[in-house]
């Protein structure tokens, strides 16, 4: 009959195998997804959840002073704003010119320090206003920073030594 040898059966296809490294794949991106949603508890314990602990007449209290105080700087956000197109016409000039990109940038500090120096003008003639334990509310949400729905990875801490 024939003298070609019979080929030997692979134990596992090459199919087979394709779609188990795939499916391994897709079972780390889920796992690593769902590890993701877990809670940091050890910063989460030392934080009041905003929704919850705060009476809703002082959260509402501490929004309408944040809202009038970023209003009150629209001028100075405008012109911090062209300080960061002048930084990025300096980055992008040929040749580079680096005093004029340092200029830029303590434009930008200069612009910066106003917003928040409005800013903070405004709030305390707001906070001088208001009853002393939503003062003492606000005094908590400004000692613990801005809270975030997850962990953002950008701003954690950097590993210990």
């Amino acid at each position: 009959m024939s003298d070609t040898p019979a080929r030997s059966p692979r134990r596992i296809s090459f199919w087979m195998t394709m779609s188990l490294l795939f499916n391994l794949l897709l079972l780390g991106l889920v796992v690593g997804m769902l590890v993701r949603q877990i809670p940091d508890r050890g910063r989460q314990a030392e934080r009041p959840r905003f929704a919850q602990d705060i009476a809703p007449e002082t959260r509402r209290a501490m929004f309408g002073l944040m809202r009038e105080s970023y209003r009150e700087s629209r001028t100075e956000r405008d012109a911090r704003n062209q300080a960061r197109i002048e930084l990025a016409d300096a980055l992008k000039a040929e040749p580079f010119d680096p005093e004029r990109v340092r200029t830029a940038f303590a434009s930008l500090r200069a612009a910066d320090e106003s917003v928040h120096a409005t800013t903070h003008a405004a709030m305390i003639a707001r906070l001088e206003a208001l009853p002393p334990e939503q003062r003492a509310a606000m005094a908590d949400l400004l000692a613990r920073g801005p809270e975030r729905g997850e962990r953002n990875r950008r701003n954690s801490p950097p590993p210990k030594d």
